[in-house]
C-alpha cells in the first residue's frame, strides 16, 4: 500500500531537514507532501530543493498564503488523494510529533478507518509543557467529549493516520473549521460517519525551534466550533 506524510509547514526552515531525516530512519517506505504557505523565512525554497534531492520521494505543494492549519491540511488531503495514496499520515514539522511513533500507526490503521495518536492514553506523555498548558489541552477534550459524545482521550493532536477511503467518504468539501478546530472536526465526522476509530500513546515534544503557532482566537474559535459541530447534520 502507497503511504504518505502529509506534513503543512510554515516558518519551518529551522526544522525542516532534521524532520526529514527521522521521517527515513523510521519510515523509509513512506512519502511525504509538504504543504508550504508561503513562508517568508524560505522554508519552500528549501522544501523544493529537498525534494529534487529525493528521486521522488518528496513533493511539494504551495500555497499563495497563509490560510490556516485546516486549510493545509484539507489542501493536502485532497492532492494525496489524487496522486492516488492509499495511507495518509498527518504530523507536524517541528519535531512535537516523533516519526519514530509511526510504525505504530500503520500496525494499527489496517483495521480501522482513523488511528489518532494520543498524549494521555494509558497516562500524560507531553514533554516541556507547564502546567497551565497541559490543564487546558485536558480541558479541552473533556469539553469536546461532553459535547460531542466522542469518547477520545485526546480530541485536539495532530498526529493521525488515515485510510484514504475514510477521507473520501467524509468529505473534505464540507469541512468547514481552520486552525486547532479542525483537528476536532476531522474526529467528529469520522465518529459520526460510524468508521472504526483506534488511539495509539504517542509522547509530544514541545518544538525546540520556532514559535508556536497556538493563539486565542484559535482557542475561541475552537470553543464555539465544537457547538456548531454538535448541531450540524
Amino acid at each position: 500500500m502507497r503511504v504518505v506524510i502529509v506534513v503543512p509547514t510554515y516558518n519551518e526552515r529551522e526544522n525542516l531537514p532534521a524532520f526529514l531525516e527521522k521521517v527515513r530512519q523510521y519510515a523509509g517506505g513512506a512519502d511525504v507532501l509538504i504543504v508550504d504557505d508561503n513562508s517568508p523565512d524560505g522554508t519552500g525554497q528549501l522544501a523544493d530543493a529537498l525534494a529534487a534531492e529525493s528521486g521522488g520521494r518528496i513533493s511539494v505543494l504551495h500555497r499563495r498564503a497563509k490560510e490556516g492549519l485546516g486549510r493545509a491540511y484539507v489542501a493536502g488531503f485532497g492532492r494525496a488523494l489524487e496522486m492516488g495514496y492509499d495511507i495518509l499520515l498527518q504530523m507536524d514539522a517541528d519535531l512535537s510529533h516523533d516519526p519514530a511513533s509511526i510504525p505504530d500507526f500503520l500496525e494499527r490503521i489496517q483495521d480501522c478507518g482513523l488511528v489518532v495518536g494520543s498524549r494521555y492514553v494509558g497516562g500524560i506523555r507531553v514533554v516541556n509543557w507547564d502546567f497551565k498548558r497541559l490543564l487546558l489541552s485536558k480541558a479541552a477534550t473533556l469539553y469536546v467529549r461532553a459535547v460531542t459524545g466522542m469518547r477520545l482521550t485526546d480530541s485536539t493532536g495532530g498526529f493521525k493516520c488515515w485510510k484514504a477511503e475514510t477521507l473520501k467518504s467524509i468529505g473534505l468539501e464540507r469541512v468547514f473549521s481552520n486552525g486547532y478546530l479542525f483537528q476536532i472536526e476531522m474526529n467528529y465526522r469520522v465518529f459520526r460517519g460510524g468508521f472504526r476509530t483506534a488511539e495509539v500513546p504517542i509522547i509530544f515534544y514541545e518544538r525546540n525551534l520556532g514559535r508556536s503557532k497556538m493563539d486565542w482566537r484559535i482557542i475561541l474559535e475552537a470553543l464555539l466550533g465544537v457547538i456548531r459541530l454538535r448541531l450540524s447534520r
